[in-house]
């Protein structure tokens, strides 16, 4: 049924595919609450000292509703197709590489810290960094594997057809994040959106050029890592949805890191590079 699905509504099935994954990441993680209440205050208690243990096991269950749908459809392929490489293929993504080093050098040291910010314990800060890569491999699985490959075999290897499956797998990724209206500030939420949409069109943009999976999900764990560094290695410092509910839009300036570079890697000359990586040379134009 997926697969029909799949080949005769491709979009359809995308924002499906979305919303499943949001209710399983969600219901999973309510369900997990309950359960860590029932439970007892011994077994809650790494959860309530550390908020990354909980968001943690929320990946773990959008993944695995990723590798539900991959598998179902037959597109298991995603995760060994290789593509450029991966070295190459960071090259390519050497923009939101940049970001992630100016990210470190802003967020990392005692400039950017609060006086009365604590050092967590080791096994905290190590559940940070395994957080940052499960969320790096839950959501490109499921937005550049589910959603961004499904919506580039549908619109072709055209120069239109790669901008569409771009922008709509961009767009609809952003839209994801208006999830967090339950818990940050509106206009914070929504200028995280469009950063958010913004981000998902270059990492589609390296995807559609790289063919590698692998290199948009290294890419996507270090951006995160290098944005949250602080609030993951010390207490006393803002939460995720502090930080988010700061968010001005002034930040919608940032939109261009996003998108020129998106520009030129889509550029018309390297578009048969595409077409090659996903074997759709017949399908151009």
């Amino acid at each position: 049924m997926l697969k029909r699905l799949r080949a005769s509504h491709p979009i359809l099935y995308c924002i499906l595919a979305i919303a499943l994954f949001w209710a399983v990441m969600s219901q999973g993680g309510q369900l997990l609450v309950l359960l860590l209440t029932w439970a007892g205050p011994a077994v809650a208690a790494p959860f309530v000292q550390e908020n990354f243990l909980l968001q943690a096991a929320g990946d773990l269950l959008g993944f695995a509703a990723a590798l539900v749908l991959l598998w179902r459809t037959g597109q298991l392929w995603v995760f060994t197709k290789r593509g450029c490489g991966f070295w190459d293929g960071l090259l390519v993504g050497m923009t939101p590489f940049v970001m992630v080093c100016l990210g470190l050098a802003v967020n990392v040291g005692a400039p950017a810290l609060p006086e009365d910010a604590v050092l967590k314990a080791p096994w905290r800060i190590a559940v940070f960094f395994v957080t940052m890569f499960l969320i790096g491999l839950t959501e490109e699985s499921m937005f550049r594997g589910v959603v961004g490959q499904t919506l580039l075999l549908h619109f072709g290897p055209s120069r239109t057809g790669v901008w569409k499956a771009c922008l709509l797998s961009g767009a609809l990724f952003g839209a994801l994040h208006l999830t967090n209206l339950v818990s940050s500030a509106p206009l914070g939420v929504l200028i995280q959106c469009c950063m958010a949409g913004g981000l998902g069109v270059l990492y589609g943009a390296i995807y559609f050029r790289t063919g590698n999976l692998w290199v948009v999900i290294a890419l996507h764990a270090l951006q995160d890592t290098a944005a949250l560094v602080n609030t993951g290695l010390y207490d006393g410092v803002a939460s995720t949805s502090e930080v988010v509910s700061s968010y001005d839009p002034s930040m919608l300036v940032g939109l261009l890191f996003y998108l020129v570079p998106a520009l030129f890697l889509l550029r018309r000359s390297r578009l048969p590079l595409v077409a090659a990586y996903w074997g759709l040379e017949d399908a151009q134009d």
